[in-house]
């Protein structure tokens, strides 16, 4: 990994998303709109773009995570007590507005756990969008059941090799033009892009803390509004968060998740979980 220059104006992704020689063959679209590179939580009464139905015995982890009955969100379960989920999520959320449902192929089904303390990164968005990690403490122990587990977190340094396969699961929309999320869990499985490729789309935002996944030339798979907050697995790991990205399963456009195992984030979850 390197340490890479922001520049603190997001804008110019739209501008100048790449240098003229990154793709000298290759023409980009037009230019979309901040509501076109930016995905984050989705409206209640609005999935994994390219994938196929899931079932919660494969991500016994996955829980849903609606706020005041107005946005939608995934997370996902490290402990007894402990759920984590994507700062933008959770930035300033009242514990007791949220309804956090675990245990269900369905996301208006499952069990109901009370949460109470919500804590986002303190420097999410410190620069734009990285650090997107933040912890919700539960009101009580979570009972395990064969649907209800947690899952492991990587160990702090333990970055993930461009290519490998990762799986993100979620309830997010199936594309971008889809104006409602689905009602059955959904996965896809997806390459991890090396990071100097993901550093072409994403130079002026692109930190240490971050990396990518999907079919990076292709497109047709990744993740999408509503999927904001959940993980990314590999070798039984959650080894990312969903955060953003430009469109959903866009060519040369992949998914952009939270490094579990950059050291800003991995100390954080440890500092309020102990884990």
């Amino acid at each position: 990994m390197f340490s890479l220059s922001i520049v603190p104006v997001f804008v110019l992704v739209l501008l100048n998303p790449v240098s003229p020689f990154d793709f000298p063959n290759f023409v980009f679209p037009n230019v979309p709109t901040v509501e076109d590179i930016l995905y984050g939580p989705v409206p209640f009464d609005n999935r994994i773009v390219g994938g196929e139905n899931a079932t919660i015995e494969e991500h016994p982890y996955q829980v849903s995570f609606v706020v005041n009955n107005s946005y939608f969100c995934g997370g996902f379960i490290v402990s007894e007590n402990y759920i984590l989920t994507a700062a933008h999520c959770a930035q300033n959320v009242d514990p007791s507005s949220v309804v956090l449902r675990a245990g269900s192929t369905w996301r208006k089904n499952g069990t109901i756990i009370p949460i109470a303390e919500v804590i986002a990164h303190p420097e999410y968005n410190n620069p734009a969008f990285d650090k997107d990690v933040a912890v919700m403490k539960t009101a009580e122990p979570i009972t395990f059941t064969d649907t209800i587990q947690s899952i492991a977190l990587p160990k702090k340094g333990e970055y993930l090799k461009g290519n490998s396969v990762i799986m993100v699961s979620g309830w997010g929309k199936t594309n971008q033009a889809a104006n409602t999320i689905p009602e059955n869990l959904m996965h896809v499985e997806i390459p991890v892009v090396p990071h100097w490729q993901c550093f072409v789309v994403y130079a002026t935002v692109l930190t240490d803390n971050m990396w990518c996944g999907g079919n990076f030339v292709l497109g047709g798979k990744g993740t999408c509004q509503g999927d904001s907050g959940g993980t990314a697995i590999q070798n039984g790991k959650a080894v990312g968060i969903v955060s953003f990205g430009r469109g959903c399963g866009q060519s040369f456009s992949p998914s952009v998740f939270a490094d579990t195992a950059a050291p800003t984030i991995r100390d954080f979850i440890t500092e309020h979980t102990g884990l």
